[in-house]
C-alpha cells in the first residue's frame, strides 16, 4: 500500500514484497508498485487483468471457431473459464465421430460440466462436430509437440466417459421408462417425505385440476407426471445427474410414448434458475409448477422450511419457480387461492425479491402496498409505473397525488352524495374525477395498467388547482370532511396500483 508491506499471516505464509510467475516461468521478483508488478507478471505468462484476459479468450475462440467453419454455442462457459488461465493459449482438440451417436447434450453437458471445453456445432447445419476448443494456460500451446500433447490429453479423458456414457446408455435402453421406475418406491424423495413413488403419487393427483388452469391436455400432463422422474432410476442420471429430464425424454420417444409427454418430462425441471429457459408447452409448464408446488406444500407441512440461508431442498428457488411460472404463462392467480398462510408469505417474499432485482426497492415496494399477491397483476402495475417514471413530468406527479395521499391517510371515508362544493375548485375536480372514475375502474379489471394510471394523472391539474385555491383542513369541519373524501376517493384508486407516498421525492 503506497510502497508499503502490510504485515499478516494467512495459511501459514507472511506477507511480503516478494511475488513469483508462471509454473513454466516462477521465478521470485520484488515487487516495488502495481504498475511494476503488472508488468513483470506479464513478462512471467500472468495477465493480471481479468476483462484482458475475457477479451484475449473471445478473441481466440471466435478467430479459431470461424477458420473452422463451425461456431460456439455456449458462451456460458466463458466466465468460468476466464478465471481457470493466467495466459490463455486455444487449441483445437478431437474425439472419435463414432461417439456422436450418443444424445447431443450428453456429449455437451460432458465437455462443459467435466473439462471446460467449448463445443463446437456446424456453422451452415448447428449441428455438434467431434471436435472442441480448449483454453488452456499453457504458454507454449502453439508449439505444434505441446498442443498435441494437450490435445491427446482432452480427448483420452473425455474419450473415457464418452464410452462409459454409451454403455450405460446401451443398458439404460434395455427396460422401459415405466420399468426404470420401479425402484421409485426404494427411493426417499425428502428426509421425514415418503419415496420418490409417493411424490408421483401426489404429481398425478394434481394433474387434472392444474391442467385446466394451464389449459394443457391432462391425459398428456397425467403420463407426463406419471413418468417425469422414472429416470432418476437411470444409469446415466447417475453418473450424469444434470441430463435428469432429458433421459426421461429419450427413454420416453424409445417407449413410444407422445412427443409431447416426453417435452413435459424435459421440461419439468424449467427454469433450473434466475436466467434459465422456461417450458415451452403448456404440459410442461404444468408439471413444472405442481411438481415445485407439491415440494413446497410437503415441505412446508413436514416443518422443513429454510432456516437463514440454508436452503439445501431448494425451496427457494422452487418457490421463485412459482412466481416465473405464473408470469410466463400469464395466469392471474393469486397465492392466497392456493397456498396456506405460511407458504404465502415465503412465496410473497421471493416474489418481492424477484421484483426488486427488476424494477428497484421504491417501485416494488409501491405496487406491494396494494396488498395484491398475484404476480401477473402487480408485474403489470410495476411496468406500468417504471414507465411512469421514466416520463418528464413523473417528479411533478409524485409529489401531487404524494401529498394527495398524505393528506387523506386517517380519512377512512370516500362519500359524496348530496355534497354541496363552495369553491369552483373543488367542483371542477369532483366533475373530473366523476367522468374518469368507471373508466379507471374498466381499465383495471381488463389490467390496462397504464391506461388506468393515465386516466388517474389526467387529474393532476384539477388537485393542483384546489390546492393553490383552498385550505384543504378548513376550520369548517362539513368543508373539511367534503374535500378530504374527495381527495380519498381519489387516493384509493391511485392505490389500487401503486401507494406513492413510499416513493421518495
Amino acid at each position: 500500500l503506497g510502497g508499503e508491506i502490510i504485515p499478516c499471516h494467512v495459511a501459514g505464509i507472511q506477507s511480503s514484497n516478494i511475488e513469483m510467475g508462471h509454473r513454466l516461468k516462477p521465478d521470485a521478483f520484488e515487487v516495488t508498485s502495481v504498475a511494476q508488478w503488472t508488468t513483470a507478471l506479464q513478462e512471467r505468462f500472468i495477465i493480471v487483468d481479468r476483462d484482458v484476459r475475457l477479451t484475449k479468450c473471445r478473441e481466440q475462440l471466435s478467430t479459431l471457431s470461424t477458420s473452422l467453419g463451425a461456431e460456439i454455442q455456449d458462451w456460458d462457459l466463458l466466465d468460468e473459464v476466464v478465471d481457470l488461465v493466467e495466459w490463455p493459449n486455444t487449441i483445437r482438440c478431437e474425439f472419435p465421430k463414432d461417439l456422436l451417436d450418443l444424445p447431443p447434450r450428453l456429449l455437451v453437458e460432458a465437455m462443459k460440466l467435466h473439462q471446460r471445453v467449448f463445443p463446437l456445432y456446424d456453422a451452415d447445419t448447428g449441428m455438434l462436430r467431434s471436435d472442441f476448443l480448449v483454453v488452456t494456460n499453457h504458454p507454449y500451446a502453439q508449439e505444434p509437440d505441446v498442443a498435441a500433447t494437450i490435445a491427446e490429453g482432452n480427448k483420452r479423458v473425455l474419450t473415457a466417459r464418452f464410452y462409459d456414457a454409451k454403455f450405460f446408455f446401451a443398458e439404460d435402453r434395455k427396460r422401459s421408462l415405466l420399468e426404470h421406475g420401479a425402484k421409485l418406491a426404494k427411493m426417499r424423495w425428502v428426509r421425514k417425505g415418503g419415496m420418490m413413488s409417493d411424490k408421483v403419487e401426489r404429481l398425478k393427483a394434481l394433474s387434472t385440476e392444474w391442467s385446466a388452469i394451464f389449459d394443457a391436455k391432462p391425459e398428456h400432463v397425467h403420463r407426463a407426471a406419471t413418468l417425469c422422474k422414472c429416470d432418476l432410476a437411470t444409469q446415466m442420471v447417475y453418473e450424469f445427474t444434470d441430463l435428469q429430464g432429458h433421459v426421461g425424454r429419450l427413454l420416453a420417444g424409445f417407449d413410444g410414448e407422445d412427443a409431447v409427454v416426453g417435452t413435459a418430462i424435459e421440461e419439468h425441471y424449467l427454469p433450473r434458475g434466475a436466467d434459465d429457459d422456461m417450458p415451452s408447452t403448456p404440459e410442461g409448464a404444468t408439471l413444472a409448477f405442481i411438481d415445485r408446488l407439491d415440494s413446497l406444500q410437503e415441505c412446508f407441512k413436514l416443518g422443513l422450511q429454510p432456516k437463514g440461508s440454508s436452503d439445501p431442498l431448494g425451496l427457494r428457488r422452487a418457490a421463485n419457480g412459482l412466481v416465473s411460472l405464473l408470469l410466463h404463462q400469464n395466469r392471474a392467480m393469486s397465492f392466497g387461492s392456493f397456498l396456506s398462510d405460511d407458504l404465502r408469505t415465503f412465496v410473497v417474499a421471493r416474489m418481492k425479491s424477484q421484483f426488486q432485482d427488476e424494477f428497484g426497492g421504491e417501485i416494488t415496494g409501491a405496487v406491494l402496498a396494494t396488498g395484491l399477491d398475484c404476480p401477473v397483476s402487480l408485474h403489470r402495475r410495476m411496468i406500468a409505473m417504471q414507465t411512469l417514471s421514466q416520463s418528464n413530468d413523473f417528479a411533478e406527479l409524485r409529489a401531487t397525488f404524494k401529498r394527495v395521499m398524505g393528506l387523506t391517510k386517517d380519512h377512512t371515508t370516500t362519500d359524496l352524495t348530496d355534497v354541496s362544493w363552495v369553491d369552483p375548485t373543488e367542483e371542477a375536480l369532483a366533475t373530473a374525477y366523476h367522468n374518469i372514475t368507471a373508466i379507471v375502474s374498466d381499465h383495471l379489471q381488463n389490467q390496462n395498467i397504464s391506461a388506468a394510471l393515465e386516466s388517474l394523472s389526467s387529474l393532476k391539474p384539477f388537485v393542483d388547482a384546489l390546492f393553490d385555491s383552498v385550505m384543504v383542513m378548513d376550520d369548517n369541519l362539513t368543508i373539511r370532511h367534503n374535500r378530504l373524501s374527495l381527495l380519498r376517493a381519489i387516493a384509493n384508486d391511485f392505490k389500487q396500483i401503486a401507494d406513492f407516498t413510499i416513493l421518495s421525492a
